[in-house]
């Protein structure tokens, strides 16, 4: 399960999840028909030469007040960070 913070401001709407030992080709941030879905997966070895997929979801309805079209998602040090702007 990922560890989500939703921020809120009158201009804008954030979300920020904590996804730390992974990097930026092991997410996938995706929006369609207003549901912003953040898929984590990453390879790892058992220990015993077989390796297994690891794999967290998450998703979430938007509110109608932003722009969904309008995404902006950053990386940085184990933190997915999304934006949206809302609708004026």
């Amino acid at each position: 399960m990922l560890n989500v913070d939703v921020n809120e401001t009158d201009d804008e709407l954030q979300i920020v999840a904590e996804l730390h030992g992974l990097t930026a080709n092991d997410i996938d941030v995706s929006v369609e028909h207003g549901v912003l879905t953040i898929i984590a997966e990453r390879q790892v070895n058992d220990g015993r030469g077989a390796e297994r997929t690891i794999r967290v979801l998450s998703s979430m309805r938007l509110p109608r007040s932003v722009d969904a079209h309008r995404i902006n998602a950053y990386f940085d040090d184990g933190v997915v960070t999304v934006t949206f702007p809302k609708h004026r």
